[in-house]
């Protein structure tokens, strides 16, 4: 008996979609959690500066959040009168100087 192979077809935009799915906190949280890991595997950097990336890279870790924050609605007073802006130039006016080509 021969043994069969089997041939299987990717969808590139398949995955894609589905990476896009997932919920954007969850995958925030995951490259972050890499990040870490990787400041700490990172044989190149000296142990001052370790400390310094992974800290920032925790402070970025936990910060992320799973609802964006509302912006405040700011309520408008129509019962008060509008005022006409300051005027810009003060003192004299300068006089417009009229050009000729030659």
């Amino acid at each position: 008996m021969q043994s069969a192979r089997k041939l299987v077809l990717v969808d590139e935009f398949d995955r894609e979609y589905k990476r896009l799915l997932k919920p954007s906190d969850a995958v925030a949280k995951t490259n972050h959690s890499l990040q870490l890991s990787d400041t700490l595997r990172n044989q190149s950097l000296a142990d001052d500066r370790k400390v310094r990336e992974y800290v920032a890279a925790l402070h970025r870790y936990l910060n992320v959040r799973k609802e964006v924050p509302s912006e405040p609605t700011v309520n408008i007073n129509s019962s008060t009168e509008l005022r006409p802006p300051p005027h810009t130039r003060r003192g004299r006016r300068r006089r417009q100087r009229q050009w000729s080509p030659y």
